[in-house]
């Protein structure tokens, strides 16, 4: 398991810096940096134990696999979730990404059969913690250990994800974490190796002739490194309006920043820094796209997505060439209808996190002058 030291003692020189202390987050960075370490000891050590009991995911082919991108808050999870109910797809779930051995998997697997038997007290229990574990954003981003998600805690365990933003409040310092695309190409061959490892880990136990189907919200900093090392890679864009995907994506960082480090306020410069790096990522994602052939590459509006998601889905299918089932077709109709009726409880602003139209404007006009954005 790739591992970037220099990240950790950067975050904890940081945490610890006259500029940044704060006892009560001090308190809860030691104890993350803990608990984190054992458990991915823990990880890495049943990790090493594969290679003894289940060599033969060394040889796992991972053919065309589907990615479904966009800057977060973009509809991702939406779509995701709705093609990961067609069963020809292999995809993470939550307590994948978190124990991602195939011993792991297999231990899970006989768990979960007795769990069934005996009326599921241990999937009960975990929903339940589950709930407490992540309320607050149960209305943000709905997860739970058996729920579709995305593959960003195999960077957590690299230390080299800009989720590390939802515990340490000084993005603009942790540039690495942000775009693994500039690690010099020694350590991206490294962490990429892993990073592939773990795919083919995942398809070894889930169903070594199925197509590999991934969410990554947060992708666009290391975008091109996959591509190198995944070259006929499958990309679904999702494109949202700036002044609602922003908003909605700083949320998701203030909520727990807020709890973690009280220092942090809704337009202080942790904010905008979160601010900053969505940016960045929609000018990086914008210029990488013309790298991709076109028939790996497509783009869905987020609101063409929420007016007939179905008719979407059908699409994304014909312009992957992929073949859809009567059995699915069916499966995807009945969650169609059932999306018509929500309605999102929350609306978020740009002026509540120091953030202003003209501001968002100026920051990325070719990105609404390429997609039509009305200012």
């Amino acid at each position: 398991m790739y591992f970037h030291y220099h990240t950790l003692f950067k975050t904890l020189r940081l945490t610890f810096s006259r500029r940044y202390f704060c006892t009560r987050h001090a308190f809860f960075v030691v104890t993350f940096i803990v608990l984190f370490l054992v458990l991915r000891t823990i990880v890495w050590l049943v990790r090493w134990l594969d290679y003894i009991f289940f060599p033969g995911f060394r040889t796992q082919p991972i053919k065309c696999p589907i990615y479904i991108i966009g800057n977060p808050r973009s509809g991702t999870t939406f779509t995701h979730r709705l093609i990961s109910m067609d069963e020809q797809f292999s995809f993470f779930k939550l307590y994948h990404t978190i124990f991602p051995a195939v011993i792991f998997y297999k231990f899970y697997a006989v768990l979960g059969r007795f769990d069934r038997v005996v009326r599921s007290p241990l999937r009960k229990l975990l929903n339940r913690l589950s709930r407490k574990g992540f309320k607050g954003w149960e209305t943000i981003h709905k997860t739970g250990p058996h729920e579709a998600e995305s593959d960003e805690m195999l960077f957590v365990y690299a230390m080299l994800s800009p989720l590390l933003g939802l515990l340490f409040p000084f993005l603009d310092s942790l540039d690495e974490a942000k775009f693994v695309d500039r690690l010099p190409a020694e350590s991206r061959q490294k962490l990429m190796e892993y990073y592939k490892d773990s795919l083919k880990r995942h398809l070894y136990a889930t169903g070594s002739d199925k197509i590999l189907l991934e969410k990554v919200a947060l992708i666009a900093g290391r975008l091109h490194s996959i591509l190198e090392v995944i070259p006929d890679m499958r990309v679904v864009h999702l494109i949202r309006h700036p002044y609602e995907s922003i908003p909605s994506l700083i949320n998701m960082f203030y909520v727990p920043l807020k709890s973690l480090a009280p220092q942090v306020k809704h337009d202080s410069r942790p904010i905008l820094e979160v601010a900053g790096m969505i940016f960045e990522y929609y000018h990086y994602l914008f210029e990488l796209k013309k790298t991709f052939p076109e028939t790996q590459f497509i783009e869905v509006r987020y609101e063409d997505l929420v007016k007939d998601p179905e008719g979407t889905v059908e699409l994304i299918y014909r312009k992957l060439n992929i073949t859809m089932s009567r059995e699915y077709r069916d499966v995807l109709r009945a969650e169609a209808e059932k999306a018509r009726h929500y309605k999102s409880k929350h609306k978020y602003s740009l002026e509540e996190y120091g953030l202003t139209r003209e501001n968002v404007y100026e920051e990325l006009k070719d990105i609404f002058k390429e997609y039509g954005f009305e200012r």
